[in-house]
């Protein structure tokens, strides 16, 4: 599948301090019998994984990997003209060695949100937590779980400070337009911009609309990362296309290419074609249309 590709999408990142993953799971006598009688004592990680987590899901690194290698080949595969959302991969690195460095809205549907989070953090404390589309979401719910991103040791009994948020939006999409032309006008090189050139236009942004309006995560700089999804060119369309080819295994004739490619509009006006309108939306359906008709030509 087509990786998201939205004008300007904005991807916001938490990273916490981080700490060791403990599991703190109580030791039936049952289990301490059986690894005294086998001769030595096990830690009770050890005993889960070769136990419980055979048969289900579990917060250890078979079920949580962490695999930067991994990571680095689908964004390559998958993520084209992001050149800034592929230092995901330095960032995230920095996350892993900082673990092994250090030891008015809805009032019940806030406290559904706040218990939900304790629960999925208490149970895995290296959990990857995702929310999207915030430019829909009331400010209020991202204030609710301001003192999770804040540098404590533990909100309600549960320390976050080795979980991941993420928050994106389409928030500022055409600011970052305006901002990366200016600096191609500049003669800076797509591959050669920086997160300081966006950053203060994404927190100003975002701190004026949308579920991050008036924020106080903004406002206390609990953000470490402003990473936008940067507007794509027409090669890098071209390569989505590609891509969604491939993944349905069509290796297209420039035909199809080129029919698939008819549907993309570019801006931001006429005189400066530079960017996709709406990046690779339109291709996940023309593709698929492409591929049938000429199928059925191909057997005419």
């Amino acid at each position: 599948m087509l990786a998201r590709k939205c004008l300007g999408c904005l991807l916001l990142i938490i990273f916490s301090l981080l700490i060791e993953c403990v599991i703190t799971e109580l030791i039936t006598l049952s289990i301490i019998g059986s690894a005294v009688a086998a001769g030595g004592w096990y830690k009770w990680d050890t005993l889960k994984d070769y136990t419980i987590c055979k048969h289900m899901e579990c917060c250890n690194d078979d079920h949580v990997p962490f695999d930067i290698n991994k990571l680095k080949l689908s964004l390559s595969q998958r993520m084209f003209g992001q050149p800034l959302v592929n230092e995901l991969v330095h960032i995230l690195h920095a996350h892993k060695e900082a673990l092994n460095n250090d030891s008015k809205g809805n009032k019940k549907a806030l406290k559904e949100l706040v218990a939900t989070l304790n629960k999925l953090v208490k149970r895995c404390p290296k959990a990857l937590i995702i929310f999207d589309e915030i430019h829909d979401m009331c400010p209020t719910v991202l204030d609710t779980i301001k003192p999770m991103l804040d540098h404590h040791h533990a909100v309600d009994g549960v320390d976050y400070r080795n979980s991941i948020f993420i928050f994106i939006s389409n928030i500022g999409g055409p600011q970052i337009a305006n901002r990366l032309l200016e600096l191609y006008e500049e003669g800076v090189k797509r591959n050669d911009v920086g997160f300081h050139d966006f950053e203060q236009i994404i927190r100003t942004t975002a701190y004026f609309q949308g579920g991050f309006e008036k924020s106080a995560t903004i406002a206390n700089h609990l953000i470490d990362h402003y990473v936008p999804f940067l507007p794509l060119e027409q090669q890098h369309v071209e390569m989505c296309a590609l891509a969604e080819f491939h993944s349905r295994s069509i290796y297209p004739s420039k035909e199809m290419i080129s029919e698939a490619l008819s549907v993309i509009t570019y801006g931001p006006d006429e005189d400066r074609p530079i960017f996709a309108n709406n990046g690779c939306k339109r291709l996940t359906r023309q593709i698929p249309y492409i591929i049938v008709k000429n199928k059925v030509n191909t057997e005419l």
